[in-house]
């Protein structure tokens, strides 16, 4: 017996859903989350797309293409706006802001200040393999001992949107792989985070992985100008993307901080190359 189409692309939406779903259960920090109206902060990003959004350490909050002008003075910022319209696909999930106003600089956490005391620097470290890997370095840049918590650093995989199934971005580019983080996992929870993404017919994967030996406990302390790096790896199929880091936060009050964006390629041959 032959299928109805439109069974067919119900059937595929469900799977889409359950794929997404199992996802979100591997996150170890994803909560279930109703996006609703109300104050959100992070970090102003313009993409190599010009895709905006908020990065708070491992959230992303997007901005609509029809309303991310006013937030362009801000790019590289933490601020924190006031969401009065918002949009999720999915729930758990990242929302889209389609209405919003600026209430100005986000505030750093009086228990938990980053400003002027942690820096967050990415690396590509390829080093001749072609292999997307990076370092994420974490620098005390501060003259007292910090507190570094390892669940609020945010790796962030961004990458051509293409229409993907489920993807609350409207701009040009998604996140291929976020709300992970670099805390140690549960002795279930092996191998890399797999992300699966539906675009046309078409069954997208992008991996993350933290490299070993990584030494990150669940908080631990930097010394005064101490630093301490972390490598995490990508799998990821041909096509450009951008690399970024979150660092803190808290999705709806305090302050972010962002490391520095790498823009690279992988080609047919599975090599990744830095562009500039």
């Amino acid at each position: 017996m032959r299928i109805p189409s439109w069974t067919a692309n119900t059937m595929r939406q469900l799977a889409a859903i359950a794929v997404y779903l199992t996802l979100c259960s591997l996150l170890t920090t994803v909560h279930a989350a109703f996006r609703g109206p109300g104050k959100y902060s992070g970090v102003v990003i313009f993409d190599r797309w010009d895709t905006c959004f908020l990065l708070s350490g491992t959230y992303i909050t997007y901005i609509s293409e029809a309303v991310k002008e006013e937030l362009r003075p801000y790019a590289g910022q933490a601020i924190q706006i006031d969401v009065t319209d918002i949009v999720q696909p999915m729930n758990p999930g990242d929302g889209r802001a389609t209405s919003y106003a600026i209430l100005g600089l986000a505030s750093d956490d009086p228990s938990d200040p980053i400003d002027d005391q942690i820096e967050i620097v990415a690396e590509p470290a390829f080093e001749g393999l072609g292999v997307p890997l990076f370092d994420i370095t974490v620098k005390n840049v501060s003259l007292k001992s910090v507190t570094v918590n390892p669940s609020e650093i945010g790796p962030t995989l961004l990458g051509v949107n293409g229409g993907m199934a489920f993807s609350p971005s409207d701009g040009k580019s998604t996140a291929w792989v976020t709300r992970v983080n670099l805390a140690p996992r549960g002795p279930d929870q092996t191998g890399p985070v797999t992300s699966t993404w539906t675009l046309g017919e078409k069954t997208i994967y992008a991996k993350f992985n933290v490299e070993e030996p990584c030494t990150f406990n669940d908080r631990f302390e930097l010394a005064a100008q101490e630093s301490m790096s972390c490598r995490v790896h990508f799998d990821v199929p041909a096509g450009e993307y951008q690399f970024i880091v979150g660092y803190g936060g808290a999705l709806h009050q305090w302050k972010s901080i962002a490391s520095n964006a790498i823009s690279f390629k992988v080609d047919a041959a599975g090599i990744a190359k830095v562009e500039r």
